[in-house]
Formats: C-alpha cells, structure tokens, sequence
C-alpha cells in the first residue's frame, strides 16, 4: 500500500492509500482506503510567488461508512506521488480520525 494522488475523470484529485487488485498478474482494479478529495481553495495562488497555498480535504463520498472502495481502473487518469506537505497532512488527518472537511495551509516553498 502507498498513499497516492490520483486524477479521476470525472476531474477530482484523490489522497488514499491505494492497493492494486490482482488477478494472476493482472491489475484488475484498486482499493482506496481511507479516501479524500483534495482541492484548492485559492488556485490563483498557484502562480503567486511566495504565498501559501490553501487546501481542502473532504471525504471522497460522505454517505457511506466504508473506509475501503474499489475503483475500476479505467476511471483514474493517473496516479502520483503527492507532495510530501500534503501527504503529511493527510496522515495526520487520517490519524486524527477527522472525518469533516479540514482546511490545510502549505508552504510550497514557491517564495525566492
């Protein structure tokens, strides 16, 4: 398992630790467990040196209660490695069994 960043088509970004299924040697599908969604409250601020960027994590579907959810995988565009600030985040949020949006702020290091 390994927490990554992937981009659905339907246009969302999405933290989970993501575990591939397998049949024989056959990626199949994945499990997110522990899914949230991740945006930008700012994304403007994206292009603006030395300001911090301003992040929202929130359930990826809120209306159930399963922690783990297969996913076909010809509905995720890519797969990433997040940045390390938002990957922290998430584990601490994670953690701190937060299941309500939170907002994060991250210092990208974009400042000169």
């Amino acid at each position: 398992m390994a927490i990554k960043l992937a981009v659905l088509k339907s246009g969302e970004d999405v933290i989970a630790d993501v575990k591939e299924l397998v049949m024989g040697e056959r990626v199949i599908g994945y499990t997110f467990v522990n899914p949230a969604t991740v945006r930008f409250l700012d994304p403007q601020a994206l292009y603006e040196k030395g300001r911090d960027i301003d992040i929202v994590f929130a359930p990826w579907i809120p209306l159930t209660s399963q922690k783990e959810i297969p996913v076909a995988p010809d509905w995720i565009i890519t797969l990433v490695e997040p940045i390390p600030q938002v990957t922290q985040k998430y584990k601490e949020g994670i953690k701190d069994g937060q299941s309500s949006s939170s907002n994060e702020q991250l210092d990208l290091g974009f400042a000169d």
